[in-house]
C-alpha cells in the first residue's frame, strides 16, 4: 500500500485528492492547508486526516508520495521542504515561478535521490497518446505546424500566474513533447482585457528545427475550446483534448508539371478517418503512473527538465526571462 498525501486543498488538490481514493494499493492518509476550512472540509469528503503543515503531517503520518497543488507562488518552498524529507512528489504545473527555483528544485532532487515528477496533465490525454504514436509511426509524414487553442472564461482559482503560465504552458509542454524538441525562436505577445492586474489574452509563435507552433490562450471567451490542429507532410490531424476525438485526414496528391513546364502538387479530396480513442480521464492516467513510478522507482513521463523546457518558453513569451 502506497500511502499519500496532497499539498493545497484548491480545486486541483480536491481533485487529486479524489482520484488517490480511486485508486488500487493507495491510501490517502491525509491533507494539509493553511485554511482550516479548506482543510477540513477536503478531509472530511475524502475520509482522510486534516494538518496545517507538512511537518505536522509527518510527525503523525508514514509518506510515501505527495502531491504539491498549493498556487504557483508556493511551489518552491513546498517542494524544497518536501524533498528535503526524502518524500516522492508530484508538482502540479508549472513546476515552480521562475526559472532559478526550478532549477534549485530540480538540483536538490537529483542530489537528494528523490522522485519529482510535474503535473503536465496533457501529456496524459488519451487523445495525445495516440496523436504522439501517430507521429511517430510516420502517418502525417514529417510535421511542418502545430496550432493550439486553449480559451475560455477566467477561472476565479486563479491568483498568482497569468493566461501563459497558467494555460499556454499546457500546448508548449505538448509540442516539445509530439516533436520531441524544444523551440529555437519564441515570440509572444499578450495583454490586459478585463483582468487588470494580470494578462488574459495572448499569442505565441514557437520556432523548432523544422517547424512552427502557434498557440492562442486567453479568459475571455464565453465558451471553452480547447484544440489541436497538426499539420505533416502526408495528412492533417484535428483533436479535441476535451472530448479526446482525434481525426486524421490523409493528403492525396501527385507532384507534376504544368502545360508552362513549372512544377505543381495537384491535391485530391483527402481520406477522413476517425481514430479510435479509448478515453479516460487524464488526470487518473497520470497519478496512477506517479504512483507506478514510485513503486517502481523508474523515471516519469514528465520529469523536472521537462518542466523547466516548458516554464522557460512561457517566461520567454511574457517577460523575456528564460
Amino acid at each position: 500500500m502506497i500511502n499519500v498525501a496532497v499539498i493545497g486543498t484548491g480545486m486541483m488538490g480536491r481533485n487529486h485528492a479524489r482520484v488517490y481514493t480511486e485508486l488500487e494499493g493507495v491510501h490517502l492518509v491525509g491533507v494539509v492547508d493553511v485554511s482550516k476550512k479548506m482543510r477540513e472540509e477536503t478531509a472530511k469528503s475524502f475520509s482522510c486526516k486534516a494538518y496545517e503543515t507538512l511537518s505536522e503531517l509527518l510527525k503523525h503520518e508514514r509518506v510515501d508520495a505527495v502531491s504539491v497543488c498549493v498556487p504557483t507562488s508556493f511551489h518552491f518552498d513546498v517542494a524544497m521542504e518536501v524533498i528535503a524529507a526524502g518524500i516522492p512528489l508530484l508538482i502540479e504545473k508549472p513546476i515552480t515561478a521562475t526559472i532559478e527555483q526550478a532549477k534549485k528544485v530540480v538540483a536538490a532532487a537529483n542530489e537528494r535521490g528523490v522522485l519529482l515528477m510535474v503535473g503536465h496533465i496533457e501529456r496524459f490525454n488519451p487523445g495525445v497518446q495516440k496523436l504522439k504514436a501517430l507521429i511517430v509511426s510516420g502517418k502525417l509524414g514529417k510535421i511542418t505546424s502545430l496550432i493550439s487553442r486553449r480559451v475560455g472564461i477566467f477561472p476565479p482559482r486563479i491568483k498568482d500566474s497569468n493566461v501563459v503560465i497558467d494555460l499556454a504552458v499546457h500546448d508548449i509542454d505538448i509540442f516539445n513533447f509530439l516533436l520531441n524538441s524544444r523551440p529555437i525562436c519564441v515570440h509572444g505577445y499578450g495583454g490586459k482585457a478585463l483582468q487588470e492586474n494580470k494578462e488574459d489574452y495572448a499569442g505565441m509563435l514557437l520556432k523548432y528545427a523544422n517547424a512552427t507552433g502557434l498557440i492562442e490562450v486567453n479568459w475571455i471567451t464565453p465558451v471553452k475550446v480547447r484544440i489541436l490542429n497538426v499539420t505533416g507532410t502526408k495528412g492533417y490531424a484535428e483533436l479535441n483534448y476535451i472530448t479526446q476525438q482525434l481525426v486524421v485526414y490523409k493528403s492525396i496528391y501527385e507532384k507534376a508539371y504544368d502545360e508552362f513546364g513549372d512544377f505543381v502538387v495537384k491535391f485530391g479530396t483527402p481520406k477522413r478517418e476517425e481514430v479510435v480513442v479509448r478515453t479516460a480521464e487524464p488526470l487518473k492516467l497520470e497519478l496512477a503512473h506517479f504512483i507506478e513510478c514510485v513503486r517502481t522507482k523508474k523515471q516519469p513521463l514528465v520529469g523536472g527538465e521537462a518542466g523547466i523546457a516548458a516554464l522557460e518558453v512561457a517566461l520567454q513569451a511574457t517577460t523575456g526571462e528564460g
